[in-house]
């Protein structure tokens, strides 16, 4: 893979890119950052993020629809408190969990991931229209 890698890259950027593109005019949702100055990313992923107040719903309801609309996300990222070797460890990750208010609202309410690697110009437009129908559903109330 590392003699293709720059191409790998070059398309998963295209992808988030278009995303991003049909995304930015949707109230309540927020695309992938994507490079700016020396920081370029690699996008094996799309990161989503919605604002409930906007949207009236959460991520887990975004998710439900995707979900039934045959769209698949990536749990990634996650807090690592969250993590089972931590309590195993001792830690008491409930303690911790209660100190971290902002990080527990954008894991559990905000943001999800998807995959855009190895997806078609015609699944990444599908993808697009399944999280803007989405969207508007909840908007509409239809939860």
């Amino acid at each position: 893979q590392l003699h293709r890698v720059d191409e790998i890259i070059a398309v998963r950027r295209a992808a988030a890119r278009e995303l991003n593109r049909r995304f930015q005019h949707v109230p309540g949702l927020r695309g992938t950052p994507m490079d700016h100055g020396t920081t370029r990313g690699t996008h094996h992923l799309y990161q989503l993020q919605i604002d409930p107040q906007v949207v009236g719903a959460d991520i887990q309801d975004l998710k439900r629809k995707l979900t039934e609309r045959g769209v698949t996300q990536i749990p990634h990222f996650g807090p690592l408190y969250k993590f089972q070797i931590l309590r195993q460890l001792g830690y008491d990750t409930a303690a911790i969990e209660a100190s971290c208010p902002v990080c527990e609202d954008l894991f559990n309410h905000r943001f999800t991931h998807l995959p855009i690697y190895g997806l078609s110009a015609k699944q990444i437009r599908y993808l697009g229209d399944a999280v803007i129908e989405s969207v508007a559903e909840l908007r509409r109330g239809a939860a």
